[in-house]
């Protein structure tokens, strides 16, 4: 039988199920998604079950369409339209990213991308106020919206 990684010499058949490593009871830490090793349960996972990759992808899936948008939302007339699209559009990809987490976290995220995005653009055509303020709005309660209803 399979013996614990952290306590050698006691038997045990159960494995976390991220690394795989055995562990005794003494070793388990309970999870939203079941019993993990002691380090995959405690260090990996950040306040709100959110773990440090899914924040990280989350940010990259923000940053790339907040940076390719804003162009292809200029071509709206409307400046209220565009910053709802804009705002729609980075806080959606931010939700993907995130794995469909709704966290005030990945909201901030949403929110600081879509400024970053507008910011980004300024040297190119004149800042947009209504697009960053408007668009950082939109994003985070696009990110957060069924937080807010249920």
């Amino acid at each position: 039988m399979p013996q614990c990684a952290w306590h050698p010499g006691t038997e045990t058949g159960v494995s976390c199920p991220d690394c795989g490593r055995y562990m005794c009871p003494k070793d388990m830490v309970d999870t939203p998604v079941g019993y993990k090793c002691r380090e995959c349960g405690l260090t990996r996972v950040t306040r709100g079950g959110v773990k440090p990759r899914q924040l990280l992808t989350a940010s990259a899936f923000g940053l790339v369409a907040a940076l390719v948008l804003p162009p292809l939302v200029g071509l709206v007339h409307f400046a209220f339209i565009g910053a709802l699209l804009y705002g729609g559009l980075v806080g959606e990809a931010v939700k993907r990213g995130a794995g469909g987490h709704r966290t005030t976290e990945f909201a901030a995220i949403a929110a600081a991308c879509a400024v970053l995005g507008a910011l980004a653009w300024t040297p190119i055509f004149e800042f947009d106020i209504v697009l960053a303020v408007g668009g950082a709005v939109v994003a985070a309660l696009w990110v957060s919206s069924t937080r807010l209803l249920g």
